[in-house]
């Protein structure tokens, strides 16, 4: 199984997915592990390359639950914060067709928006309110496209929920 866990910074995603990680592992049939982010600025071969290397095939009993996941990256904060998506050009439903569930975390807009101390990826908190937005229609989309997408707020929602 492969679970992808998008959203904006701060937003829960890494917490998310060591909850899940940890709940799977308890089951005796069941394996898990956490699969983070290449990071940014990283060429298409390199996100692709990923994408092929960690994608669990059907059929494993192994999951990898992805904290990020390049394609969802890439469609956000390319267009964002360099003016171009990486990907335009590639048809992406090879690998998005290899995601068993997308969670799209979103706790509100006043909980991403705490940063606190936490420093973040030049440009995001000058382009949250687009980033927010440009999560929320993908998060749309993909469910329009057939996808399987749950939404999870970390503040209201219990993780063990979205497992089951």
């Amino acid at each position: 199984m492969n679970i992808v866990v998008f959203g904006c910074d701060n937003s829960g995603k890494t917490t998310l997915c060591n909850q899940i990680v940890s709940q799977f592992n308890e089951d005796a049939d069941f394996t898990a592990e956490a699969v983070h982010s290449l990071g940014p600025n990283k060429t298409l071969d390199e996100m692709i390359d990923f994408m092929d290397k960690n994608l669990t095939p059907k059929g494993s009993t192994h999951t990898k639950v992805f904290d990020r996941f390049p394609i969802i990256e890439e469609l956000v904060y390319g267009p964002l914060l360099r003016g171009e998506n990486k990907f335009a050009p590639v048809q992406v439903h090879e690998w998005l067709d290899k995601v068993d569930l997308f969670i799209y975390c979103y706790p509100g807009l006043f909980t991403i928006l705490n940063w606190g101390e936490r420093e973040q990826m030049e440009g995001v908190k000058d382009n949250v309110f687009e980033i927010i937005n440009a999560y929320n229609k993908l998060a749309v989309l993909l469910k329009q496209s057939g996808y399987n997408v749950k939404e999870y707020n970390f503040r209201c929602d219990d993780y063990r929920k979205v497992v089951d």
